[in-house]
């Protein structure tokens, strides 16, 4: 009984750390690109904008053949709001975690426990 609770109280925990890491790679990410384009005009185009905040939080390295444009907007972003491109670092790597920690907790909870 008290096995079946722990599991349950964990599933709880993680899904709910999937659903929050989620949200604030969604909140974050929009804060970003609204941040962006109130600063440039040339950046209020959701796509553009974007990928300047995927540059920014460092999910690939800049490139040499980058627009200056969008150089100066990555740094711009790197030096303003670097706490911000931290959180949404730290959301992405929770959201990429948790569900495999979401799978295997119920896959533990079927063979072992037989809860599911």
């Amino acid at each position: 009984m008290d096995k079946t609770v722990l599991f349950w109280i964990l599933f709880g925990i993680l899904g709910f750390a999937f659903a929050l890491a989620v949200q604030m790679r969604v909140v974050t990410a929009l804060v970003l690109r609204r941040a962006l384009g109130a600063w440039r005009d040339g950046f209020t185009d959701r796509e553009t904008a974007n990928q300047a905040v995927i540059l920014a939080a460092g999910a690939t390295p800049l490139a040499d053949d980058l627009e200056p444009e969008m150089t100066e907007a990555v740094e711009h972003l790197q030096t303003t709001y670097a706490s911000a491109l931290g959180h949404l670092r730290t959301a992405r790597r929770y959201s990429i975690v948790a569900p495999v920690l979401l799978l295997g907790l119920v896959a533990i909870g079927r063979t072992v426990l037989g809860v599911i």
